[in-house]
C-alpha cells in the first residue's frame, strides 16, 4: 500500500501535507493512529501536536496558529484537520480559499494530515492546491487478493495463522468491513489462543452462528411492519428476545435496516442499480436487492417518521424498566405510522 512507505521514512522526510481521501475509513483511522505513534514524541505531544475539525467556525484560526507555531524538541510540528465539510457546499467560498492561502504558504516546521470520505472534485482549485502542496492518499476498499492479505495479516498481528478456506468465510460473512473483521478476527483469536491455526471449522465455532439467522429475521420484521401485519412482527419480537437478543441491541437492528431501505430507495429513485447501491453504501449487493424490494411497502416519508420514533424508542429503552413493553408498545406504533398513508 502506498501509504506504509510514509510510515518507514524519517520526519524530515515527510512532506508538509497530506491529503486523505476515499471510502475506507477505518484504513484512514488506522494510518493516523500509526502516523502520531511512530512521529509524535508523547511526552511533548502537548506542544506539538493538534487534531482540529472543520465543523467549528473558527476551524481556519486554530489551523493556522497550530501550523504556524513552532514545534518544541523536535523536528517537526504535526496537525490533523478532520474535514468533515470539506469538498462539499456546506464549505464556504471564503473558508475554501482561507485553506488554499494557507496551503500555499505552509510552514516548513509543520506536518498536515487531512482526512474527509468526501470525494473531491479534482478540477476544483483547493484539490489542485492539496496535490500541488503536498500528497494526495487514496484508502479505497480492499478487494480480492489485498483483502485475503489484510486479514492474513490481521490474524498474524494476533500470533495466528488463517487457512485459505477460514479467510474466504469471514469475506462471505462480513464482506469488506474492515472494523467487523478486525473485531471478529479478534474474537476468534481469543477464544483459540495465540499460535493456534485458525482453520475453517474453529473459525466456523466461534463467529456468531446465528448472524445470517438475524438478519433474515430482522427482514422479516420489517416486512411484517410494512405489510400491518403486528401480529407476525410481535412473534418475531419474543422469538428474537428468547434467543437471547438484548431489547437495545434489536433497536439498533431495525434502525439499521430501516435506514438501508431509506437509503437504497432513494438511490433506486435516483436511477442507481443494486451493485451501485451496494458499492456507495459499502454492503452485499444481496440485502440491498432485499432493500429495494422491501422499500416498495414504505413512502420516504413513513421511513422517515420510523427512524425517528425508533430513536425515541431508544431513550425510553436506556432509562425505562419494562424494555420489551416498550418494544411492543413500538411495533404497534411503526404500524400506524405505516396504516396513515
Amino acid at each position: 500500500m502506498q501509504y506504509e512507505d510514509i510510515l518507514q521514512q524519517n520526519i524530515t522526510e515527510l512532506n508538509n501535507v497530506y491529503l486523505l481521501i476515499g471510502d475506507e475509513e477505518y484504513l484512514m483511522k488506522e494510518f493516523i493512529e500509526r502516523f502520531i505513534k511512530e512521529f509524535v514524541d508523547e511526552k511533548f505531544k502537548d506542544f506539538n501536536f493538534d487534531m482540529i475539525d472543520d465543523k467549528d467556525s473558527d476551524f481556519l484560526t486554530k489551523l493556522s496558529n497550530s501550523i504556524k507555531q513552532l514545534p518544541f524538541m523536535a523536528d517537526r510540528r504535526i496537525t490533523i484537520l478532520n474535514g468533515t465539510r470539506l469538498f462539499t457546499n456546506q464549505l464556504k467560498k471564503a473558508e475554501s480559499e482561507g485553506l488554499k492561502n494557507l496551503l500555499d504558504d505552509f510552514a516548513e516546521t509543520s506536518i498536515l494530515l487531512v482526512k474527509t470520505t468526501n470525494q473531491p472534485d479534482k478540477r476544483r482549485k483547493l484539490y489542485k492546491t492539496f496535490k500541488k502542496t503536498g500528497r494526495v492518499l487514496e484508502f479505497e476498499n480492499l478487494k480480492y487478493k489485498v483483502l485475503d492479505k489484510w486479514i492474513e495479516k490481521k490474524a498474524e498481528e494476533l500470533g495466528n495463522k488463517i487457512d485459505p478456506k477460514a479467510v474466504k468465510l469471514l469475506e462471505k460473512m462480513f464482506n469488506n468491513n474492515l472494523q467487523r473483521l478486525d473485531s471478529e478476527l479478534e474474537k476468534i483469536s481469543t477464544y483459540l489462543g495465540q499460535q493456534e491455526v485458525m482453520t475453517l471449522e474453529k473459525v466456523r465455532q466461534v463467529i456468531s452462528k446465528d448472524r445470517l439467522l438475524k438478519e433474515n429475521i430482522i427482514f422479516d420484521f420489517v416486512d411484517a411492519i410494512g405489510k400491518q401485519n403486528s401480529e407476525k412482527a410481535l412473534h418475531l419480537l419474543k422469538q428474537m428476545i428468547d434467543n437471547g437478543q438484548s431489547e437495545i441491541g434489536l433497536l439498533m437492528m431495525v434502525v439499521r435496516q430501516i435506514r438501508l431501505i431509506l437509503q437504497s430507495k432513494e438511490l433506486y429513485r435516483q436511477g442507481k442499480s443494486p451493485k451501485q447501491i451496494a458499492n456507495r453504501l459499502n454492503q452485499h449487493p444481496y440485502p440491498i436487492k432485499k432493500c429495494i424490494k422491501q422499500s416498495k411497502n414504505f413512502s420516504v416519508a413513513e421511513l422517515e417518521d420510523m427512524l425517528e420514533r425508533l430513536l425515541d424508542s431508544n431513550i425510553k429503552l436506556v432509562t425505562g424498566e419494562d424494555k420489551e413493553l416498550e418494544l411492543e408498545l413500538l411495533i404497534l406504533e411503526l404500524g400506524q405510522i405505516v396504516n396513515k398513508s
